[in-house]
């Protein structure tokens, strides 16, 4: 799909945020259903009056700089040009460029998703003084399965955010936060749409936000789709599934069900009614496993209880080396064909040709009856 950005575009689209303020970030971009939930527009505010939990809300008086709309990685960003930037050509992969990968398993860690590599990778990078704090989605204080984004700043925190949780966290909101406790050298963990707001703070920067300077290195973790919080855990593992929230041990995506675990107990959503609650701004999202991001990592084409690593630059295939060198990890080959990462490349192929079909149609939707029988 061509998503190249004019100077027009952009210019008009900085018009538009100044002119507007937030009103203008929630005609182009919530209304419309296509927030992805980063928080970077929470994050680049500078008076403090964006609040998002799911969706941003405003919470004081906006005084029209614009910046939530500017920053935001839905109203423009070519990520062909910010593929280009980062790795000097387009990769034919499906999966991306890879310089190295790999299948781990962290030695020495309890609780932690599938291998353990993000826990890992971020107790080593900040032991070593490669970072100073790591941007990731903690849990709720009150509720383990309410993700919040969190600055993290010793192994011990590191350790307190492991596990994954299926619905929003606005990882980038806690940057400004880091901002503000002057950390230089940052992790940042998230999802694809959050590693293009990434990229967003560096190829479109303002200067006074003074973000995206600060990121040493990013993590994405595969992903197929986000599901809001009300609908996944309170309307199907509670209400229709009768899982207690506060019991739940574990959640895992696997195969075509959602798993929930409670003690020795597993229960099995279908898939296919996780979707029936997927974010909206999902359906729009091309990228499965975060194509702008230094490593990418999941489950998906790896062995059980390992973590499926691909660095994507020689910066992150060294991290990558270092920390195998320092046996944190058991490690394994992982294979191309099924069940390995040939399973990352059909959900890769079926995540763009979705988005690609959702989109189409949103756009017939919104012509005048005498356009409708356009091609795409």
């Amino acid at each position: 799909m061509n998503n190249s950005i004019t100077k027009e575009d952009i210019l008009q689209y900085k018009w538009l945020a100044r002119e507007n303020g937030y009103k203008a970030l929630e005609h182009e971009i919530i209304f419309k259903d296509l927030c992805c939930g980063c928080g970077s527009c929470e994050a680049v505010c500078p008076d403090g009056v964006i609040k998002v939990n799911e969706y941003p809300e405003l919470v004081g008086k906006c005084t029209d700089c614009g910046y939530c709309l500017m920053q935001c990685p839905r109203s423009y960003l070519s990520r062909d040009e910010a593929e280009v930037k980062l790795f000097g050509e387009i990769a034919e992969e499906p999966l991306g460029h890879i310089v190295k990968k790999i299948g781990v398993k962290a030695k020495r860690l309890q609780g932690v998703q599938d291998g353990g590599f993000v826990t890992a990778a971020l107790k080593y990078a900040l032991k070593n003084g490669i970072i100073d704090g790591a941007i990731v989605s903690g849990a709720d204080g009150k509720n383990k399965w309410l993700p919040v984004a969190k600055l993290v700043t010793s192994e011990r925190e590191i350790g307190k955010t492991s596990g994954t949780r299926y619905s929003n966290s606005p990882n980038l909101a806690a940057l400004k936060e880091a901002k503000e406790k002057g950390l230089k050298n940052l992790a940042v963990v998230g999802l694809p749409c959050q590693i293009e707001a990434v990229r967003k703070l560096e190829n479109y920067p303002i200067e006074d936000v003074d973000l995206a300077g600060r990121i040493k290195f990013t993590i994405s973790i595969f992903c197929s789709s986000n599901f809001t919080y009300d609908g996944l855990m309170e309307g199907l593992v509670q209400k229709k599934y009768k899982v207690k929230i506060p019991t739940i041990d574990k959640m895992d995506i696997k195969g075509k069900n959602v798993l929930v675990f409670v003690g020795k107990k597993r229960v099995e959503i279908p898939l296919a009614e996780a979707y029936e609650v997927k974010r909206e701004g999902c359906k729009v999202c091309t990228d499965f496993t975060g194509r702008l991001a230094d490593f990418a990592a999941g489950s998906v084409g790896s062995p059980d209880g390992y973590t499926a690593v691909l660095a994507r630059n020689k910066k992150a295939s060294k991290l990558l080396g270092d920390m195998i060198k320092a046996d944190l990890f058991t490690t394994v080959e992982l294979k191309e064909e099924k069940p390995g990462l040939e399973i990352g490349r059909i959900l890769q192929n079926r995540k763009e040709k979705n988005a690609i079909n959702y989109t189409k149609k949103r756009v017939k939707n919104e012509l005048p009856l005498p356009f409708k029988s356009l091609k795409f």
